[in-house]
Parts: structure tokens; C-alpha cells; sequence
């Protein structure tokens, strides 16, 4: 696998705080990451603090598999800035990083998201099917 960056940027409607708490709160996280017509999130442990683990258990539907997606926490800055580290050895060897950069608008807000090291074709598509799941579940909220 070539390594790689993968960039996004993605614009909200919804506040900056609502789009940081996305990625953090159980409730919200249950509602769009990783979640898609095949897979559910099953189960999440969050301890929001530098250096704090997180674990997403994920069930693939389409094959009775439960997928791991576990890191820990590099910067939180609320509702600016967060950093984590992420594993998913069902889909990638080792750990990479996650930076995400919030700016607020004038109408809702912008997401900048990083992740280094991965293979970029696979993981941005994955990526930009996540954040539009995400805008939809903002926008029902």
C-alpha cells in the first residue's frame, strides 16, 4: 500500500460546537461514523482527555464481521481543533492520525480534515461518504 495524505474540507450549516461534539459524543457518533447501509455502530467507549483512549465497534452487516476502530486522543481544543491517533487493522497495518480544524462562518462552519499515511483512494472516498452522512445528520438534529 502507498502511503499517503488524504485533505478534506467539507462546510457545515451547523455550528463549529456541533461538529466537534460529533466526533466525540456516543449519542452523535451512532448516528454517522461508520454508519452506512451495511454497517451500524454497535458500540463506543470515549474518555475525551489528552493521552484518552477511544474504541468504535462497528458491525459489517454484510458479513456478521465487527470492525475495531480504536486511538487516543492527540489535542482537543473544543470547538476549534482535534487530534487523534486511529487504528482499523481490518483495514490498515498500524496507526495513523487524524487532525481535524474547525473554522467557524458567518453560516455554520468549515471541517478540515487530515489523515497521514493511508491509502488515499480508498480512504477518501471513505471519508467524504462519512462527512455527507454527518451534514445529513446535522441537519435532522
Amino acid at each position: 500500500m502507498n502511503s499517503a495524505n488524504v485533505m478534506l474540507s467539507y462546510d457545515f450549516l451547523a455550528p463549529a460546537e456541533l461538529v466537534f461534539d460529533a466526533w466525540v459524543n456516543d449519542e452523535l457518533i451512532h448516528k454517522w461514523l461508520f454508519v452506512g447501509p451495511n454497517s451500524e455502530i454497535v458500540n463506543t467507549k470515549i474518555d475525551l482527555r489528552i493521552n484518552g483512549k477511544f474504541s468504535i465497534l462497528e458491525l459489517d452487516k454484510s458479513n456478521d464481521e465487527y470492525i475495531d476502530h480504536f486511538g487516543k486522543y492527540l489535542e482537543i481544543d473544543r470547538p476549534t481543533r482535534l487530534a487523534f491517533t486511529l487504528s482499523v487493522p481490518k483495514h490498515f497495518p498500524g496507526e495513523t492520525i487524524v487532525t481535524l480544524e474547525i473554522d467557524s462562518k458567518d453560516s455554520g462552519c468549515e471541517l478540515k480534515l487530515l489523515q497521514k499515511g493511508v491509502s488515499r483512494d480508498v480512504t477518501e472516498e471513505s471519508w467524504k461518504k462519512m462527512l455527507e452522512q454527518l451534514k445529513l445528520t446535522l441537519e435532522n438534529q
